[in-house]
């Protein structure tokens, strides 16, 4: 018994510290030491609340201070949910010296909290300024070991474009990188990688594939495109961009179709049957000196909170007519071209007549959806007060704010039946009561005598069953505590959610490329079932899918210790479908079966083992 309670006692406090959460504030630096013109980050941060207005920081001489914008987070930690918010500030140093920068004061709850003063050491270095890089002109391809590779000049080379060159904060810009190839097969090819200072970048999309006429010459064309986000003024140099892949060049004379009929970027199973040489390559494009500018003084919004883009905004208001302390829910929806993720909740006018709550966010495609309660304290409300979202335009070079409501409501009182009532039945005295009630058949008269008293059973706690009862939150806490770890690791772990859809959508591939085995269409069998195999590999591995190939996929699954028989059967599905893919008779019957069984081999032997 005394065990039990010691559990129980156990248990409460661990739920009750999960809630608990350390409040502090502190101040940060991108770096102490700068040179003149190098800008840098100072960051502000409150841990135990997101409900944080902007510190003051006072400015410094010899040093430009600009707010840039907020940034929450939330993490849950062996159950412990921990907040906090970080306000960001751009610091451009003027002139050398060594700076102190603070302290720094926050409000939260009426409680003053301080963050202490930090130390920037500033340099008499010249800025940082934009190399210019050389005309964009394709670059010839640089080799590497073992052999090495003819010289073909123009006929493969690689080149990176921007849709910008001048830039705002937050504003996206598209890279565009194309390969170039005129007659030579390629395989293994990687994504291209170039250094992006002053961006964030995000992911590729998938690449595309077109013919390009270029100085006289047609060119077979793989295009890669990836959306960047400025997020520190100054002068940058993007690239240049660099891509791996092989070069396969045929003794033969001969020479394949081109990208409309079989690919030149998949001449992977001819190349180890008709003589063929291989070389690895690595393309190079030229830099492209870009600019980032910072959001303009003049007339910048109060409500200004670092949206960028062309957007328009619709409120609505549900329902029109409530009670006192029925909810309101306000409706914001932001759409438009531009950075949703700079797009913050819109500005509430202050009223005194309602409470409000923290809005809920929703994102869906090229719409952002804020909804907010609002609960009306009194019947003299009348409206919803006025909502207004700023933004930068980058096209215009110019703020906008859109202004809607104020909104009508109707505030009623409570019913009767709903709520006490008072009642003067002589001056000055008030009494209260309730509405009257129908007696019934539920009336108890008073014992008069208790009567006599003995126990019946034995005492709730006494009993295991209630023991067992108190468990039970414990369990549905525990399920829910793994759950959400779960979930949350799906949420910031791409690879992890990708590992765990790769059985679900190999088994929906293998399912279609069955069905075109029944029917006899051996094609898009053969399609469906490479590519299949390799969005599964892809998953399961954390690749990028057109960058699986078999030799790949054995350089990683040997070292592993990877059973010799699957990997000569994931050779030979690869070698079969690539067949099939290109060549100009396509293997069937008992062939195709053979492949699909050797497939679900595969599959069901990675999904065994732990590599």
């Amino acid at each position: 018994m005394r065990r039990i309670f010691i559990f129980t006692a156990i248990f409460f406090l661990i739920a009750v510290s999960s809630l608990a959460q350390e409040e502090r504030f502190e101040a940060s630096l991108e770096m102490n030491r700068a040179s003149v013109g190098n800008p840098l980050y100072l960051y502000l941060t409150f841990h135990g609340s997101q409900d944080i207005t902007r510190p003051d920081v006072s400015s410094v001489e010899g040093l430009r201070i600009k707010y840039v914008g907020p940034s929450t987070k939330m993490l849950v930690v062996n159950g412990k949910i921990s907040r906090s918010i970080t306000h960001m500030y751009l610091v451009i140093p003027l002139k050398s010296g060594q700076f102190a920068i603070g302290p720094f004061f926050a409000e939260y709850q009426g409680q003053t909290y301080k963050a202490d003063a930090v130390t920037l050491t500033v340099s008499d270095l010249p800025s940082r300024t934009a190399q210019t890089g050389p005309s964009p002109a394709p670059s010839p391809p640089v080799t590497g070991p073992p052999k090495e590779a003819p010289y073909v000049g123009d006929r493969i080379f690689l080149t990176m474009d921007v849709d910008k060159k001048l830039v705002y904060i937050n504003e996206p810009v598209l890279a565009t990188i194309k390969v170039y190839v005129d007659g030579i097969g390629l395989k293994d090819i990687e994504y291209p990688s170039y250094p992006h200072e002053g961006f964030s970048a995000a992911e590729f999309f998938e690449p595309e594939r077109h013919r390009e006429s270029v100085r006289g010459s047609r060119y077979d064309v793989l295009v890669f495109r990836q959306n960047l986000f400025a997020i520190k003024e100054g002068d940058y140099v993007l690239g240049p961009a660099t891509l791996r892949c092989k070069m396969v060049v045929r003794k033969r004379t001969t020479r394949r179709a081109s990208l409309f009929g079989s690919s030149v970027f998949d001449d992977d199973f001819f190349s180890s049957r008709f003589g063929h040489d291989v070389y690895p390559i690595e393309l190079e494009s030229v830099e492209i000196p870009i600019s980032i500018l910072p959001f303009p003084e003049k007339g910048r919004p109060s409500d200004f909170q670092g949206a960028v883009g062309d957007f328009d905004m619709d409120v609505s208001v549900r329902p029109a007519k409530v009670k006192i302390g029925d909810p309101v829910t306000l409706r914001m929806t932001i759409t438009g071209r531009g950075n949703l993720d700079t797009v913050t909740v819109p500005r509430l006018a202050s009223t005194e007549e309602f409470k409000t709550y923290e809005p809920q966010v929703t994102k869906k495609g090229g719409e952002k959806i804020y909804e907010q309660i609002l609960i009306p304290k009194t019947d003299e409300a009348k409206e919803i007060p006025e909502v207004s979202f700023s933004f930068f335009n980058p096209s215009s070079e110019k703020y906008k704010t859109i202004r809607k409501g104020p909104f009508p409501v109707e505030v009623v009182k409570q019913p009767e039946a709903e709520r006490t009532v008072k009642m003067v039945s002589m001056p000055g005295v008030e009494q209260m009561f309730y509405p009257k009630e129908k007696i019934g058949k539920d009336i108890i008269h008073i014992k008069e005598n208790i009567g006599r008293l003995r126990r019946r059973g034995r005492f709730l706690y006494q009993s295991w069953l209630f023991w067992l009862g108190q468990l039970i939150p414990f369990a549905f806490l525990c399920v829910f505590y793994v759950s959400h770890r779960k979930n949350e690791r799906i949420r910031r772990d791409k690879g992890y959610a990708r590992f765990l859809k790769a059985p679900r959508k190999a088994r929906n591939g293998l399912a279609r490329a069955k069905s075109y085995l029944g029917r006899n269409d051996f094609p898009p069998f053969y399609d469906t079932v490479f590519k299949t195999l390799q969005e599964y590999l892809g998953d399961r591995f954390n690749l990028p899918r057109g960058s699986v190939t078999g030799q790949v996929i054995e350089d990683r699954l040997r070292p592993a210790g990877c059973s010799e028989k699957i990997l000569e059967m994931l050779q030979e599905v690869f070698s079969r479908c690539e067949m099939a893919r290109y060549a100009s008779s396509v293997p069937g019957g008992h062939e195709a079966k053979e492949t699909l069984e050797k497939v679900k081999r595969i599959i069901d032997y990675l999904e065994k083992v732990k590599l």
